[in-house]
């Protein structure tokens, strides 16, 4: 009888139990089981920005364009930021593959860009959760040139980055740039008529004008040169000679007014022609530069010329030979030194 008490104990105890453990699988049924983490929502839900480091690697610089105010680069552009959610120690490979779509990346409006076009890109995540995104493109950007000096002037090639209208609140960009950040030095980097010199890398912080949100903008700005050598030789010099020749008339008697004037006026009609053919491949700008500022002063040297011919003419018909050739001669020196004076002054104020 004492083992009967016992066994029904026993099976008391296990149908408690097992009643028990029924229960609780059918509650665990009855509730709604956990949705999986969606990889394309940002990794802290928007509570606080991710920072985003960036890059940009130029392979090459095609073309410059001052009509347009454009330039053509092709490169690689670079992104590296953290997502805690990727973490995986575990992880059997070094890093791992994935496509855009399958994971949140930062939206990132390129500016001033014209056009761009995305060639291949590569997006891998390493044990540690930070994600690497590898783009190699073609890009057109706008720029603002400052052709004062031209052609002796430095252009900055600015690439302007910024968060895509509501996302700026979603990521900042770092403070420094990825060690990729580079110029190559390969033969197709540069150009005949321009040297690059530096790449740079700075942010500021802007005001969206479309969402009112406060946002990082990111900007690589490239600095190059032009090689002004073509210039010198190809306009500058022969200018030079052209506006120094009337000087020639000096030398020449005071009475000869039909041979003193066809200098100056040949010489003027030649310069307006080779102005034309200069400017055909000079942007349409709307202020002077130092190339259009001594086109100007040839002009005006040979209009001063040209009265000083007329007045020293008419001096000398009028019976006032003597003041007339020692006008006629001052001008053999008067006309080259303030010819070169004017261009000290100008090259003083326009490469200022």
């Amino acid at each position: 009888m004492k083992w009967i008490g016992v066994l029904w104990r026993v099976g008391v105890i296990l149908g408690v139990a097992l009643g028990l453990s029924g229960a609780m699988r059918s509650a665990s049924a009855d509730r709604p089981p956990k949705p999986p983490t969606d990889l394309r929502q940002h990794p802290t839900g928007g509570k606080t920005p991710i920072t985003v480091a960036v890059g940009i690697y130029l392979t090459n610089l095609v073309a410059i364009d001052e009509s347009r105010e454009t330039f053509e680069v092709t490169g690689y552009l670079f992104g590296k930021w953290r997502d805690p959610r990727l973490a995986d120690a575990n992880t059997e490979s070094a890093s791992r593959k994935f496509k855009l779509d399958e994971l949140w990346s930062p939206a990132i409006d390129g500016e001033n860009s014209v056009s761009h076009k995305t060639n291949s890109y590569d997006l891998e995540v390493d044990p540690n959760g930070w994600v690497t995104y590898t783009e190699n493109f073609d890009g057109t950007l706008s720029t603002a040139y400052n052709l004062r000096a031209f052609p002796f002037d430095t252009q900055v090639l600015r690439f302007e980055y910024q968060p895509f209208l509501a996302e700026g609140s979603e990521f900042e960009f770092a403070q420094d740039p990825l060690p990729a950040t580079a110029i190559s030095r390969g033969k197709y980097t540069q150009l005949a008529a321009w040297e690059v010199k530096d790449l740079k890398y700075s942010t500021e912080k802007i005001q969206d004008p479309v969402t009112g949100h406060q946002a990082d903008r990111a900007i690589f700005e490239v600095v190059v040169m032009r090689r002004w050598g073509f210039y010198v030789w190809k306009v500058f010099l022969p200018l030079l000679i052209m506006t120094l020749l009337p000087a020639v008339v000096f030398w020449i008697d005071v009475k000869e007014f039909d041979w003193m004037l066809k200098i100056p006026m040949t010489m003027l009609l030649a310069t307006v022609a080779f102005e034309f053919v200069v400017s055909r491949d000079l942007p349409k700008i709307g202020y002077l530069t130092l190339l259009d500022a001594v086109f100007l002063l040839s002009l005006v040297f040979y209009s001063i010329c040209s009265v000083e011919i007329t007045a020293v003419f008419l001096m000398q018909r009028s019976g006032r030979r003597p003041e007339a050739e020692r006008l006629h001669v001052m001008g053999r020196w008067a006309y080259p030194a303030a010819y070169l004076a004017m261009l000290a002054l100008f090259a003083a104020y326009f490469l200022k």
